[in-house]
């Protein structure tokens, strides 16, 4: 993790750096894609009779039923140059050439939104399901359009929710390893490829604690961050019914 520079003084290495930092937004992208995807797949399956709840219920806690290394062999087959993707594409007249979605950033992401999007939607859903609907109801009497009633009225109630399905989102995805290493391959290397190598590869243990510790006090500071901002949220909230 440190280099000593021309006077011998420690240096980081820029590499690990750009490493943490790829990290750390591959880790936030994917938190904002799993909110984007599972808060309106929780509201859908709030909305829905308690026969169809469990039988969704059951359809979101698939990617649980099998191992990681298998999901994303699906993944590969799909999102390969002769994938079902990309012969879907050339049958339209869309791709003629190959689909090079592979072993890239996109490629991980789509990974690590498949694989942590139903951390997203239980705890949202979990939120939302003694929600009383008919405070939407009474906004619609109100005046509120649609997207105000979700804004001021839905948003509010299962922000709990939200700040609980970020924190199990972001903690795996910063830390993954397994569908970077798979899906993108040496072109989307993150930190927890990095610690994987220097244990297991370079043989480097003591480098790879440092960087085990490092990437356990950026979780702790992300999660002491969400922590404060739901403190001040619940604060604002008590001014605001005061």
């Amino acid at each position: 993790m440190f280099d000593r520079d021309w006077d011998g003084a420690l240096v980081l290495q820029q590499g690990h750096i750009s490493i943490f930092v790829r990290s750390m937004m591959m880790a936030v992208y994917a938190t904002v894609g799993c909110l984007l995807v599972g808060f309106p797949t929780a509201l859908f399956i709030a909305t829905r009779t308690p026969k169809w709840r469990a039988t969704l219920l059951v359809l979101v806690t698939i990617p649980f039923w099998t191992c990681v290394v298998v999901q994303m062999a699906g993944w590969i087959i799909v999102m390969a140059d002769n994938g079902l993707v990309a012969q879907a594409l050339s049958y339209l007249g869309l791709l003629r050439g190959p689909l090079g979605l592979l072993y890239t950033d996109l490629a991980t992401l789509i990974g690590l939104v498949y694989a942590f999007t139903p951390f997203m939607v239980l705890p949202i859903f979990a939120a939302l399901d003694e929600f009383d609907w008919r405070l939407v109801e009474a906004a619609y009497d109100l005046g509120a359009h649609r997207v105000a009633a979700l804004l001021q009225v839905i948003v509010p109630v299962c922000r709990p929710g939200i700040m609980a399905g970020v924190g199990l989102v972001f903690v795996p995805a910063l830390g993954a390893y397994a569908i970077p290493g798979l899906l993108g391959g040496n072109h989307a290397f993150m930190v927890g490829n990095l610690i994987d190598f220097q244990f297991a590869g370079g043989r480097d243990w003591p480098l790879g604690a440092a960087m085990s510790f490092a990437l356990l006090a950026a979780v702790l500071l992300a999660m002491l961050a969400l922590r404060l901002k739901s403190i001040l949220q619940h604060r604002e909230l008590g001014h605001e019914f005061a």
